[in-house]
């Protein structure tokens, strides 16, 4: 059975969830999870990216050599300077960082970039913050240029448990979705076309389940994660 909707939290209290604690706790697979999308992102090297929700700028490490030039923004200060000390430490020179409201950052940069990325950062936002945040993240883009998006996937097992109170969600966690749910909110946003692939999970033990999500029925619940290619087309709505 499905546990009551948690309450909605305020901005503030979501705000100090990214504080300097979370940063060092930050997810270790961060890496691993991320190099693995590498073979389905067009880049060429001539692509000026963002990538929103940067959290500490795990992704400027595995792009940057790949892109012209990275700018990560991300609303958490705490975050935004581990991913300064991070760039620095490995010697990349192709990357910034801003510490803004996305929202804003966006009205400050219409259609500058020819791709864009939100990684693991769309569970975090409730539905009418999904709206106004993508919304203002395809006014930054280029005509027909993508979005990349990673993210759980809410029909997956254990996010089903999680749902159910079986297992303590993740901290910061306040709406993990499914592919369809993402899909409606998206075009929404002005994204009509939305790719959806289904991947396994980044740590091993668990990715080995992934092999059933072709079983019929049943398949959907071992999907673990959801990577869509989100194509901008036609007026924002």
């Amino acid at each position: 059975m499905q546990q009551k909707p948690a309450p909605r939290l305020s901005d503030e209290v979501l705000l100090a969830i990214y504080d300097e604690r979370y940063v060092d706790q930050y997810d270790p697979h961060a890496v691993q999870r991320m190099r693995r999308l590498l073979p389905f992102i067009e880049l060429t090297g001539r692509e000026v990216v963002a990538d929103f929700g940067c959290g500490n700028g795990v992704l400027l490490e595995i792009v940057g050599p790949r892109v012209h030039d990275y700018v990560g923004v991300d609303f958490s200060e705490a975050f935004v300077r581990a991913a300064e000390r991070r760039r620095d430490a490995c010697g990349i020179r192709n990357g910034s960082f801003r510490h803004a409201d996305i929202v804003d950052f966006c009205a400050e940069h219409p259609n500058p970039f020819d791709a864009a990325f939100a990684l693991d950062f769309s569970e975090h936002i409730y539905d009418d913050q999904f709206l106004r945040v993508f919304g203002a993240i395809q006014g930054t883009l280029k005509q027909g240029a993508p979005l990349y998006l990673h993210t759980p996937n809410a029909e997956y097992f254990m996010e089903r448990f999680k749902d159910w109170g079986v297992l303590r969600q993740v901290e910061g966690h306040v709406a993990v979705r499914d592919a369809r749910q993402h899909q409606a909110l998206l075009a929404q946003c002005g994204f009509p076309r939305v790719e959806v692939r289904y991947l396994a999970h980044y740590l091993p033990f668990a990715a080995r389940f992934h092999a059933l999500g072709a079983l019929p029925v049943v398949g959907r619940y071992f999907r673990a994660r959801l990577f869509l290619t989100c194509r901008k087309g036609g007026a924002q709505l």
